[in-house]
């Protein structure tokens, strides 16, 4: 699938990569040519310059590896911590549901290390809640619940810290998202 979309993709997450590698001095590239800052080693915002190249639902496409008008999203806090629940808007788009599980266990990975750098890179400023939860990341277990249609990263702690910390992602989240 090399067509046009493909190939201005392309073009503009390279052009995005020249931009944080002269803004920040430093960025990660990930496997698949998914592009996102290091959080950890940046504390300005970048809201103002990388939005106007390039909206947060077409950082999503790229962070995500899904076209976003495709799912939804749902953030929701819970007294433990939090879930994030995905699932693909159309009941029979099985390549979708396939692409949503597999970035459910990438980000329980990349979450898992503290590296918040996806949603740093989607959102392009730091994400309320994500300083507390690097530094405390090994009091967070998160876990995933599979379902037909998607799938929930669930994130679970005892620490009145980190609680907090994930209710803020969890609502900065879902303020930003809107439905998607």
């Amino acid at each position: 699938m090399n067509g046009p979309r493909t190939k201005v993709t392309s073009i503009l997450t390279f052009a995005f990569t020249l931009f944080i590698i002269f803004w920040t001095g430093n960025c990660i590239i990930y496997k698949n040519g998914e592009v996102a800052t290091d959080i950890l080693g940046v504390n300005q915002s970048l809201s103002s310059s990388p939005s106007t190249t390039m909206s947060m639902m077409e950082r999503g496409d790229i962070a995500m590896g899904f076209n976003q008008n495709k799912i939804a999203h749902d953030f929701r806090s819970t007294p433990s911590g939090g879930e994030i629940m995905i699932t693909p808007l159309g009941p029979n788009d099985t390549e979708t549901t396939k692409q949503i599980k597999n970035h459910v266990l990438d980000i329980q990975k990349d979450f898992t290390k503290g590296n918040f750098s996806k949603p740093f890179f989607i959102h392009a400023e730091e994400v309320p809640g994500t300083k507390v939860m690097t530094e405390k990341k090994d009091l967070i277990k998160y876990s995933i619940q599979n379902l037909g249609n998607g799938a929930i990263l669930i994130l679970d702690t005892r620490d009145d810290e980190v609680i907090n910390a994930i209710h803020h992602f969890m609502s900065y989240q879902g303020s930003q998202r809107h439905g998607h």
